[in-house]
């Protein structure tokens, strides 16, 4: 049986230096636009169709308003609006230094973690996140 010929280049090829380009990009944009978004706007976001379905947030509502109000530095509104969207702000703002340092300094930096860990505590963060919100009556 031959072997299959190798695959073509990919994102993580060159050192991974395409995915630190779109880490820095992605996280980057979503920053800045946090950022330009007035906060007069913070509250008028409710487009959830789960919400307008049943009249309940679903476990991601707040999520955007809690980053914009991080994103004007607003740390205790962004805690109240959805405590799980101050640490994915942070998150956020870490992977664009983390890329950055990554694009500037030419190495490749690795994260060694067990990412079957951290998706488990976001999942049971994120469900925590959800009952907080519904018993507080949120939306």
């Amino acid at each position: 049986m031959e072997t299959p010929p190798p695959l073509p280049s990919t994102l993580l090829d060159r050192g991974g230096r395409q995915l630190r380009w779109l880490l820095v990009g992605g996280s980057g944009a979503a920053l800045l636009i946090a950022a330009l978004v007035p906060l007069t706007l913070i509250g008028t976001f409710h487009a959830c169709p789960f919400l307008r379905l049943t009249g309940y947030p679903c476990m991601f509502c707040g999520m955007t308003r809690a980053f914009m109000a991080m994103a004007h530095g607003h740390v205790a509104g962004a805690w109240r609006i959805s405590p799980l969207g101050v640490p994915l702000f942070l998150a956020t703002l870490a992977a664009f230094f983390w890329g950055t340092a990554g694009l500037v300094t030419g190495r490749k930096l690795l994260l060694r973690w067990p990412w079957r860990w951290i998706a488990a505590v976001g999942a049971i963060l994120l469900v925590a996140n959800w009952i907080y919100r519904l018993s507080s009556g949120l939306k």
